[in-house]
């Protein structure tokens, strides 16, 4: 996937010659997947059909950095691909324990980095007797438990709180994994959207309201990895506790939020391979 990231306060877009122009840069059109805007812009209606025309999603960021919409084309496409969707929900619960499992492995596996050992063994045997979806997510909300439990010990206490809080964030590290599941979540959402997958019925999750529930099925994938990358920001002090603010919660400033885009960039390229790599799978489980 890539990705446009604009976050200059006033900065103003248009769609010249099938290139976005941004200021005096220029970007063709073809070089680009989504466009996050991450700060408040200029960009007119005949300029936003030009662009999802041209296959292309706006996730639009709050100022506070706690929201995204997402603008995209009201176009439907593999409608085939969407039966088989459908139709694979009556192997939900063996598609969702791919999901289970492949999380807590991962976690396992992150936090094993770190020199901190988390027996899953039960965890898996129960995930592989598990006989519903409810099941499931019971499960995996008693392991996300005890995986946070050893995670905010990576952390100097003035960081935290020792345990995972949102709606809003408590503290710093919390404020980032929010930020940032958020951040992933929808560009999973415009990722399935561009394979022609219906992002809102899903395995493990339910679908409510305007959630994307596949979405939060891949999620499941990657919260390790996010979690590793929040880690080292703070660790390599690329963040420090100074560049969050207070108030209805703890969020991370808007002059912090464009230092650290530097770093999600690279980091995002080499998750974007790991979630086509994972879509792919998905294709062919839905189809067996």
């Amino acid at each position: 996937m890539k990705i446009a990231l604009i976050d200059k306060k006033g900065v103003k877009l248009k769609v010249e010659y099938k290139s976005l122009k941004i200021d005096d840069q220029k970007i063709p059109l073809r070089l680009i997947d989504t466009i996050i805007l991450a700060t408040a812009s200029t960009l007119e209606s005949k300029d936003i059909l030009k662009i999802t025309k041209s296959g292309i999603s706006i996730l639009l960021l709050s100022a506070r950095g706690d929201d995204m919409a997402m603008i995209s084309s009201a176009e439907s496409k593999n409608a085939e691909l969407k039966m088989e969707q459908y139709l694979a929900q009556k192997h939900a619960l063996k598609i969702a324990k791919y999901f289970i499992s492949q999380k807590v492995e991962r976690h396992a596996q992150q936090l094993l980095e770190y020199n901190i050992n988390l027996d899953i063994s039960k965890v898996l045997e129960s995930i592989e007797k598990a006989k519903s979806t409810q099941r499931l997510l019971g499960i995996e909300g008693s392991f996300s438990s005890r995986y946070f439990t050893q995670y905010f010990k990576l952390f100097p206490k003035k960081l935290h709180l020792g345990k995972r809080s949102k709606q809003p964030p408590l503290d710093p590290v919390n404020a980032m994994l929010s930020f940032f599941y958020m951040i992933v979540y929808n560009l999973i959402t415009v990722r399935l959207i561009a394979f022609g997958f219906e992002p809102s019925i899903a395995f493990m999750h339910k679908p409510f309201r305007s959630h994307n529930a596949l979405a939060s099925d891949f999620m499941e994938l990657f919260r390790a990895d996010i979690n590793t990358f929040i880690f080292e920001l703070f660790d390599k002090e690329k963040v420090l506790i100074s560049d969050f603010t207070k108030h209805n919660g703890v969020f991370l400033k808007y002059e912090a939020r464009r230092k650290i885009w530097r770093y999600f960039q690279p980091f995002n390229d080499k998750l974007q391979q790991k979630i086509d790599k994972e879509i792919n799978i998905f294709r062919k489980m839905i189809k067996e």
